[in-house]
């Protein structure tokens, strides 16, 4: 498996993916992005759907089941950093809207409609 790549780790009925490959199958695929484990996790069942689109973006992949190498499929390892840019990137504006959800749900109804008012006159 060369350097950029995604391995997935086969454990009882899921898959597993850790650090920054999680982080692009949070990107491809939406699958939520445990920050305190820093992995992604799926079921079995959706293993060709990850495959698939891992090969429509021409990624790297690898599939283990305990330290078993089960398949494996080469791709691109500008497309794996590419992919990886915009993850990181677009994974940190939600971090930032969740901090802000977070304020706007303890802000007052009048407070909540100046900066409603600021947004839409642009003077913020």
């Amino acid at each position: 498996m060369n350097k950029y790549g995604v391995r997935l780790y086969k454990s009882g009925k899921f898959y597993n993916a850790f650090g920054d490959e999680g982080m692009i199958l949070h990107e491809l695929l939406g699958y939520k992005y445990i920050e305190y484990k820093n992995s992604v996790g799926f079921p079995e069942s959706a293993i060709n759907k990850v495959k698939g689109k891992l090969d429509s973006v021409n990624i790297s992949y690898s599939i283990y089941e305990k330290d078993n190498l089960l398949e494996e499929h080469k791709g691109i390892d500008k497309n794996y950093k590419i992919v990886l840019s915009k993850a990181l990137k677009n994974y940190d504006i939600e971090k930032r809207l969740t901090r802000l959800k977070s304020k706007i749900n303890n802000l007052s109804t009048e407070e909540l409609e100046r900066v409603i008012d600021s947004l839409e006159d642009g003077s913020i």
